[in-house]
This record gives structure tokens, sequence and C-alpha cells, in this order.
């Protein structure tokens, strides 16, 4: 984001009289041509205790392929998750060399902080209440609620429950969209998000410790201090929450759009779009369902959030559908004869197209409904 926010006790400008008995620290992107913050800490960042190789490890990528080309759908529903903090809760679903995609069904809280040197990271929240802590400050988070976490940001998640879906980007960052024409408030304006703030009161903790992802490995650094402890931050580098219903869709009341109308952000090798509640075109024969296309670029995930979905018949709440290039996509045949009984869409889902083929994990296999191609097929 462009939005130049402020927290806490800063410095009258970078570099320029700091608060009394602070340490600047410049963060940011892209060679710190990208956005970039200033975080003003009591304690200098490199004041740690010990490095060490981390006991815990990804779980090692494990490639199933599709027996045949076609459509096909994951019933990743909460129940047959694997359940625990932010790290052992991790699964991988879908990867490529720009990006994975995976799911948490985390139900307890983490005292480890986690800070991901290889990406950008963006979650949707599908279920449950969580708190983002950081060094930026606290952010709440809500079932429908996207969560951007820029590359080098220290956070934990604090919850008792809550279920992601979790992208990250490995070459480039997440942006907002070009609006052209439509404005810049279009989509949706900056005023929407909702930017880290300090708690009154927190808990002080003696020691801080850090898992660092770089090249897939992690290392654990200790602070003999707590890392939040800082005097304010200043910039246009921060994790941000947007709300779903701060998404405003671009619409038509006589054509059906193509989707990527509703790209929320965009990287150079992916898109992430959201699909929202929206009246249905009005015209005597307009088309209101997606109409066929071969999207012969992208291989797409559809992750279905919540209401009924109109396009897709039987899907279930937090099921994921992976619609590979080389397959003609479209609305399945009952949503097609049913299209005009209905005057609005309820549904929300995440899609994302990705420019590279996605190689699918064994995890993934296991939730798949192998019959799902064959809901298209005419009896």
């Amino acid at each position: 984001m462009k939005r130049y926010c402020r927290e806490g006790e800063i410095a009258e400008r970078p570099h320029l009289n700091l608060p009394p008995k602070t340490f600047e620290e410049e963060i940011g992107l892209e060679g710190f041509f990208g956005p970039v913050s200033h975080l003003y800490h009591r304690v200098p960042p490199t004041s740690w205790s010990k490095i060490e190789a981390s006991p815990f490890q990804w779980a090692e990528k494990e490639e199933v392929p599709e027996t045949f080309l076609k459509p096909q759908c994951y019933a990743s529903v909460p129940a047959k998750l694997v359940k625990g903090d932010f790290f052992k809760s991790h699964r991988l679903l879908f990867w490529n060399d720009d990006l994975t995609i995976s799911i948490h069904a985390i139900t307890s809280s983490n005292s480890i902080y986690f800070r991901n040197a290889d990406a950008s990271e963006l979650y949707f929240c599908h279920q449950g209440e969580a708190t983002l802590e950081s060094p930026f400050g606290s952010l709440e988070v809500k079932p429908g609620d996207y969560v951007s976490v820029p590359k080098g940001v220290t956070y934990r998640w604090d919850t008792k429950g809550v279920y992601f879906l979790r992208i990250e980007t490995f070459k480039s960052r997440f942006k907002k969209p070009e609006t052209g024409i439509l404005g810049q408030q279009a989509l949706y304006h900056e005023e929407g998000i909702q930017t880290p703030k300090f708690k009154t009161k927190i808990k002080t903790e003696k020691t801080s410790r850090v898992r660092v992802q770089k090249d897939l490995k992690l290392t654990d650094i200790t602070y003999d201090h707590d890392i939040r402890n800082i005097s304010g931050w200043m910039g246009t580098f921060y994790p941000f929450v947007l709300p779903v219903n701060r998404i405003a869709p671009v619409m038509s009341p006589i054509a059906h759009i193509p989707p990527s109308i509703n790209a929320t952000f965009v990287t150079s090798e992916f898109i992430v779009c959201t699909f929202l509640p929206r009246p249905l075109e009005e015209p005597p024969g307009a088309l209101k369902v997606p109409f066929y296309h071969s999207n012969i670029d992208y291989d797409e995930i559809i992750f279905y959030h919540e209401g009924d979905f109109f396009s897709r018949d039987n899907m279930g709440k937090g099921y994921i559908t992976l619609h590979p290039r080389g397959v003609n996509h479209g609305p399945h045949p009952k949503a097609i004869a049913n299209q005009n009984l209905k005057k609005r869409t309820d549904e929300i889902a995440v899609m994302i197209d990705a420019a590279k083929s996605l190689k699918v994990s064994a995890f993934a296999r296991g939730l798949e409904l192998e019959d799902y191609y064959k809901s298209w097929i005419t009896k």
C-alpha cells in the first residue's frame, strides 16, 4: 500500500532527531525503492543472545501428479486438517516456483515469532478469530479478512482457534491492481485497510524467539528482550488487514464481466481475486452465470468461503477447486438451468490465477473428490 502511516513515538523525520534512547531500523522491499518503514527500537535490533538451527523444519514437498488432465476439487474441511500452533498446523496444498498455497487450522497461540525472508504472505481468514502481534502493533482478524504480511516482518498469531488460507509470493510483492479510468477509490480505498496499533497494555516478555525462514530452511534467533518494545514506527511498509466487506465489486447490469475485474491483489506471476455478493444481470436473456472460457495461460484455484456458490453444484464451505489450463472452464449444467431463479448472488470466494502450472501435494490429493470432473457430464 502507498498510504503513509505512523504509530507511537517517532523521529521528526527519518534519520533526524530520533526519540531519546531509541535505535532506528529501516525495513523495506525492492532495495528500499519499494514500500519502506522506520521502526524506533528501545533495544538495538541486532542485540540477539543466541542463533541456532531450528528444531522444527517444514515438511518436504511431495508432488502427486494428476492421472489425467481434469477439473479437480479438494474437500479441505477443518475436521480433516492437522491442528496445532502456526508451525504444526501448516499443510501445503499447491505450489510452483512463484508461490505456495497452504492451509492452517491453528488451535493454539505461538510464543515463537516467525519472519519470512523468502516471501511476502497473504492470509485469508475462513473461520475463527486471531490477533497478529508484531513490533508494528496488533491487528485483529475475523472471518472474511485478508491479512497482508510483507516479506521480513516479524509476527506471531494469538488465537484460540482460526482457519487460514495462506499464500506466499516469492518473486514479487502483493500490490493493489491498477484501476485506470475507474479511479483510485475503485475496488477498495486505502482508507478501508486496518493498520497495526499499539495496545495500551501488553505483558512484557523477558525473551523473544524468532524463527526465520530463508531458502525454506528455518533458523531460531533468541533475544533477551521483548522485540515488541519499540517507541513507534512510520512509513508505507507494514502488515495490514483488508476485510472483504470493504471491497466494492465492479459490476455491469447488462453483461457479465470477465472475472479478472475482481482482482484484489496482483503480482507479476499471479493474481488474487475476490468474488462477492452482487446483483445479477438484468436484461431478459442475459447470461447470469460465468461464461464458458478457456483461460489457457493460467491454472485457476478457487477457495469457497461462504454462501451458495451459484456456478458450482454441491460445493461445500472451505472446499477448493483446481481447474488446470488445457481444460475448458465453465458453470455446472444445473447452474445454467437455474440462472433465472435468482436476482443476486450471496457467495464469497477467493480465486488465484497462476501463470505457471501448479503442483499438488500428497496431503491435498488425500482430500480430493475424484469424481468431481464427472459433475459436468449430462445424463
